[in-house]
């Protein structure tokens, strides 16, 4: 039986260019960084060869585990929304325009154009982190 949530995982491609995406842009913290290789992980992760790069960037309670494959690394998968199996993480922000303004100066995606929905009236957006893994920001209107 699940008793409670432990943390979200993404597996990356350059977990230096991961983690400048979620601490730089996005403004986690990183909390730490380490690495992962031995029969146990081979075990773990049923991958022969696994050699990880890993760190952890928290919000909060939140934490994201960002894993790069350094040995027993698979295929690049194509991660946008619309794809069977393709999965996105959310936050909260105060001001989704602007921080949109600041993240396209600084060369992140946008896979479509802040628009609001109604009930519950929020203003949202879609970007992509440096794997193509869709980023929801949202936020919360009361007008």
């Amino acid at each position: 039986m699940v008793t409670s949530y432990n943390h979200t995982s993404f597996t990356v491609s350059d977990i230096d260019a991961s983690i400048a995406f979620y601490v730089d842009q996005l403004g986690l913290t990183l909390s730490r960084r380490w690495e992962r290789v031995g029969p146990e992980i081979e075990a773990l992760t049923g991958v022969v060869g696994a050699r990880l790069s890993m760190a952890l960037v928290m919000l909060g309670d939140f934490q994201l585990e960002l894993i790069q494959y350094v040995g027993g690394a698979g295929e690049v998968l194509n991660p946008v929304i619309n794809n069977a199996g393709a999965a996105h993480i959310a936050f909260q922000v105060e001001d989704v325009d602007g921080l949109c303004e600041r993240l396209v100066r600084n060369g992140v995606k946008l896979y479509g154009t802040p628009a609001t929905l109604p009930s519950p009236r929020v203003r949202g957006v879609y970007i992509s982190d440096p794997d193509g893994i869709t980023v929801e920001l949202s936020e919360p209107r009361i007008d």
